[in-house]
């Protein structure tokens, strides 16, 4: 089948770039032919495309996926993911406001650019510079965000590359917070695994921005020394999916000429979503760039939907293995990743679920180990493996406790009740 999980043995963020060379070859089986019950993948005019199940990470379709290409204003979302990251802290509030610099705005940022139109002097709510860095892709309003968290855009794009590393993503790296520069260099694959980690680590962000349709800029009260609006100034998304696709809600576009047409979209229906990054989308002699974009990664989601649900069996009541020698009589274990599946929709029926968990454990067991396995079996073959884990810590019981377990383990062991 064209679709493979990457991302079901993932423990901790610094793994991912072992997990993103160990599918490689991936990309030259993505688009195959129908099999399966899966139809051949529509082609694709952007440079380099992916397309994954956001739950559980499964890569449906790849073109050129570790191509290194300037991002252009899909940099916003690694912005926003700090920024929310600040408020997450207490570091920063939404209502905060934050007085504009002269070096926030044109022509320090050129004016063809996208803009939020921020002027000198005006005290804009974080609030406000979020949306107008999602909705309407200003630039200026990355430049004040920056400012404001890190005191220049310098300062603030050495945390932008420190926070991607941390996350295993070492294939990004950014010269600036906006998107605007094109030494900016991401991958598709990479991104849209931090587009898939955005979105665990900050739900919100699709009705608070992302989803958005318009914002008024500037408002009375953002009044500028010298500046004073003339009438309501409305600025929509640059995103048309959310304006006329089923179940979009996000993500973000973004060009430069040095690569072209960018794009982060992302769906949902029912229990599936799917997110799609392209990469170097161009014009052609009957439609031009913006419109190709479009239909690239709609043709990607619709494709998605048509094939491949996100299915979840009810495994029932997971065992609670016995803990010897343990402060506690019985491991509580929850799944490390969500109880889920990407399969083939017309095979969804198909799908077994097996708990495979020991009868019993030893204490000290730290909270978060590997314990046992919730597998999904298709075809009576492994599809996708879900660790285990302890749901807190076991530490070790009194020397009472662990007296009276060794007598009860050495008999359990003769009497093979282990």
């Amino acid at each position: 089948m064209p679709y493979l999980n990457i991302l079901g043995k993932q423990k901790r963020p610094r793994l991912v770039p072992a997990f993103l060379a160990s599918i490689l070859a991936f990309a030259a089986f993505a688009p195959a032919a129908a099999e399966g019950g899966v139809s051949r993948a529509p082609a694709v005019n952007a440079r380099s495309a992916v397309i994954i199940d956001s739950t559980t990470g499964t890569l449906l379709y790849a073109k050129n996926p570790d191509l290194s290409l300037p991002p252009a204003s899909l940099t916003k979302l690694v912005t926003l993911h700090i920024v929310y990251e600040e408020i997450q802290a207490g570091r920063l509030k939404p209502e905060e406001l934050v007085t504009i610099d002269k070096d926030d705005c044109s022509p320090r940022i050129p004016y063809g650019s996208s803009l939020m139109y921020l002027r000198p002097g005006m005290k804009v709510s974080v609030r406000d510079l979020m949306l107008g860095a999602a909705v309407v892709s200003g630039n200026d309003a990355a430049y004040a965000l920056a400012r404001r968290i890190s005191g220049s855009n310098d300062a603030f794009t050495v945390r932008m590359n420190q926070e991607v590393k941390v996350m295993g993503f070492d294939a990004m790296t950014f010269v600036e917070p906006s998107g605007i520069s094109e030494l900016n260099f991401v991958t598709a694959r990479q991104f849209v695994l931090f587009c898939k980690k955005y979105l665990e680590l900050h739900p919100q962000s699709l009705a608070e921005l992302h989803s958005v349709k318009s914002i008024d800029f500037p408002r009375a009260e953002h009044e500028a020394p010298g500046f004073v609006p003339e009438g309501r100034i409305v600025q929509y998304n640059r995103n048309p999916l959310i304006f006329r696709y089923p179940g979009a809600d996000g993500l973000k576009t973004g060009y430069i000429i040095e690569v072209g047409y960018n794009m982060a979209g992302t769906a949902k229906r029912v229990d599936s979503r799917f997110i799609v990054v392209t990469l170097g989308g161009s014009s052609s002699k009957v439609a031009s760039g913006t419109t190709l974009r479009t239909k690239d990664v709609t043709n990607l989601l619709d494709w998605g939907f048509e094939n491949f649900v996100t299915a979840s069996l009810d495994p029932g009541p997971l065992p609670s293995p016995r803990a010897w020698f343990g402060a506690s009589r019985r491991l509580t274990l929850v799944p490390a990743l969500p109880n889920a599946v990407t399969v083939a929709k017309a095979r969804a029926g198909e799908l077994k679920i097996e708990v495979k968990v020991p009868s019993f454990v030893k204490a000290p067991v730290a909270k978060g180990a590997v314990v046992g396995k919730l597998n999904y079996l298709l075809d009576g073959k492994e599809l996708r493996s879900i660790d285990l884990v302890a749901a807190q810590a076991l530490p070790k019981g009194t020397i009472f406790r662990r007296i009276w377990d060794g007598i009860g383990y050495f008999l359990a062991g003769i009497f093979g009740k282990r």
